[in-house]
C-alpha cells in the first residue's frame, strides 16, 4: 500500500475566536484558501453553520484534478491544553525570511529558526493559542 497523503487534521483550541484571525492568515498563505463552518451541539450533532454561528472552522485547498483536497480544522474545547505535537508546513525552499517576517506580522509566538537551516530548513512557532507548528522549506520530491 502506498500513502496517499493526509485527508484531514482536527486541531482543538479553547476558543475559535481567539485563534480564527492568526489562521485567517496563515492558511490562506498556505494555499488553503476555502474556509468553511460548522457547529457541534452538546449531544454531537453536527450541523452547517455560518459565521455568526460556530464552533468549528476548517481551512481547505480548491479541488484538485490529481487528487483529493484536504481540509485543517479547527474544533473548540475550552478544557483543550496545548501538546508536544507539532503540525509542519511545506512551503517553497528559500522562503525562510519572507516566512520569518510573514510569522512576526501574523502575531506568531515563540519564533525560531532551525539549528541548521541548511540541513533543516525550517522555521518552528506557536498559535496564539500554543499550539506548535512548522514550516518546511524544502522541495516537493524529498
Amino acid at each position: 500500500m502506498a500513502f496517499l497523503g493526509f485527508d484531514h487534521i482536527d486541531t482543538r483550541v479553547q476558543s475559535v475566536k481567539s485563534v480564527e484571525p492568526f489562521y485567517d492568515q496563515l492558511m490562506p498563505a498556505l494555499g488553503l484558501t476555502m474556509k468553511t463552518y460548522s457547529y457541534i451541539d452538546a449531544q454531537g450533532n453536527w450541523e452547517k453553520a455560518d459565521a455568526t454561528r460556530y464552533n468549528i472552522f476548517e481551512y481547505s485547498e480548491p479541488d484538485r484534478a490529481d487528487r483529493p483536497a484536504c481540509f485543517i480544522g479547527f474544533i473548540e474545547d475550552p478544557q483543550m491544553q496545548p501538546v508536544g505535537t507539532r503540525i509542519a508546513f511545506r512551503i517553497a525552499p528559500g522562503q525562510l525570511d519572507e516566512w520569518l517576517k510573514r510569522l512576526r506580522d501574523m502575531g506568531a509566538r515563540n519564533i525560531e529558526l532551525s539549528e541548521d537551516p541548511e540541513q533543516y530548513p525550517a522555521i518552528f512557532f506557536e498559535d496564539p493559542a500554543g499550539t506548535k507548528l512548522e514550516v518546511l522549506g524544502r522541495e516537493t520530491g524529498l
